[in-house]
């Protein structure tokens, strides 16, 4: 474990995005650009790591550049603070390692036209963060076309590499093998390259970079976004310190119940790690180090397994379905099994209609539906266990393709880790993805049943519920 993770020829982790070569100094290239999109931290940073190495081969500074754009589905205040407190981290850890930082914050969707050519005229080259979902997938190939210099992608998602699985996998069943061959290899401390040109104190920048200590509401209320979803950074406050001391806390207080806590409502076993590890303030590698460690000691072992399956099998596989699925994000994304069946009892009576609205607003028929909706609205994620119902009830009251598509909506909206690979798969989950066909059933077919009756006898919901 002491040897650390390196960067080698035909890296798996590296993906390039178009023709062009790296430009030296005499081509104009002044500076490798990192372009920071998902992995939102200032070391165990593959891509950064990448770029800086770079930057030291063609012999000048590295910077990066950050932002987050008003223009993106269900941009809101919840998630522009979220990010937005992550970057007083950023900036200090990347200055004390002689990385040049700017943040842009354009404030309505014109502000950000021409950024990244412009960026990209004085650039050697572009390393970005290669994210397979949601917006970053789009950003990625209309960079390609756009950027004149040298554009790559790194991918430091789910410890181990997207590409060491070339194919949709059928579920977790079938990637756990081929993850625990590979996992010595990849679940090593990444290697921290020195910078070997510093950047300046100042640069130029193509935009007004956001200043140190600038007022966070003010921040909010200057961009043209959603601003009846609330920030939640009193419980979850954004950046890789705020991620690391979770982590703590989870290893110290919590590993040790894990298996029997994760699935119980009213004890809160889970870590909460999901927001940070969307946003890349903490690595899934550093997640996966520390619990491993921490699972040498007695008694923690079978503990420790049971969550680094979570993140390295289950993750992995989500990871997969998103690269490798191009409607993981749809209805259209759930095995043709699921749909078959579901189609086949779409017509069933339905206990009760239930609209969107009432839905987003947490006033269905079902008590511990509206609490799992309730937790989500009011703090952004939704327990383990209830999330699971959450997804599942609302077949009960449309179609199964509406039901999808509500649920999407709900997370991607609300969600601090919503816009994930993981949050799509665990809808995807609750339309027969990654599972098997069950006995039939009204509904839901053969898609497997879960019903708050059910689950209120065999968990204990009842300070879950008086909490919400």
């Amino acid at each position: 474990m002491s040897e650390t993770l390196r960067f080698v020829d035909e890296d798996p982790r590296v993906r390039r995005l178009n023709a062009a070569k790296a430009r030296s100094k005499s081509e104009g290239g002044e500076h490798v650009v990192y372009w920071c999109q998902m992995q939102r931290r200032p070391k165990d940073n593959a891509a950064l790591a990448y770029a800086i190495e770079e930057a030291n081969r063609l012999g000048v500074p590295c910077v990066v550049y950050e932002a987050i754009r008003p223009d993106y589905p269900y941009a809101s205040d919840r998630l522009h603070a979220f990010v937005l407190e992550g970057i007083a981290d950023m900036r200090a850890g990347l200055e004390a390692r002689g990385v040049g930082y700017a943040f842009f914050l354009p404030r309505n969707k014109s502000d950000s036209r021409g950024v990244l050519k412009k960026l990209a005229a004085r650039a050697a080259l572009i390393v970005t963060d290669d994210y397979p979902t949601f917006v970053v997938a789009t950003h990625l190939e209309k960079a390609a076309e756009i950027v004149d210099c040298a554009l790559v992608a790194v991918d430091d998602c789910a410890v181990l590499p997207m590409a060491l699985f070339p194919h949709e996998e059928y579920a977790a069943r079938t990637i756990r093998p081929k993850v625990l061959r590979a996992q010595a290899e990849w679940l090593r401390p990444l290697h921290e390259p020195k910078v070997k040109l510093a950047a300046k104190a100042r640069l130029e920048w193509p935009f007004d970079p956001l200043p140190a200590n600038a007022d966070l509401a003010a921040l909010l209320a200057s961009c043209t976004i959603d601003h009846d979803v609330t920030p939640v950074t009193d419980e979850f406050p954004g950046g890789a310190k705020a991620a690391h001391a979770r982590l703590s806390g989870f290893v110290r207080r919590k590993l040790s119940g894990y298996i029997v806590d994760r699935n119980e409502p009213s004890r809160d076993g889970t870590s909460h790690l999901s927001p940070y590890l969307h946003w890349g303030m903490i690595s899934a590698r550093a997640v996966a180090l520390a619990v491993d460690e921490a699972g040498r000691d007695d008694g923690v072992r079978e503990q420790a397994d049971s969550f680094l399956e979570q993140l390295l099998v289950r993750r992995g596989v989500a990871f997969n379905f998103a690269r490798h699925n191009p409607q993981h994000t749809a209805y259209a994304g759930i095995p043709d099994w699921a749909k078959k069946t579901l189609a086949e009892h779409a017509h069933d009576e339905r206990p009760e209609l239930v609209t969107f609205d009432a839905m987003e607003r947490a006033e269905t028929p079902d008590p511990l539906w509206n609490a799992a909706q309730r937790e989500l609205l009011r703090r952004g994620i939704i327990q383990n266990y209830p999330r699971m119902l959450w997804g599942k009830i609302p077949m009960l009251w449309s179609s199964p393709e509406e039901a999808h598509r509500r649920v999407t909506v709900l997370n991607d909206k609300y969600a601090l880790d919503g816009r994930d690979p993981d949050g799509y798969t665990n809808i995807a989950w609750c339309f027969g993805k990654h599972d098997r066909p069950w006995p039939e059933r009204a509904i839901y077919g053969k898609v497997r049943t879960m019903t708050s009756r059910s689950a209120m006898s065999k968990l204990d919901f009842d300070d879950y519920l008086a909490q919400r």
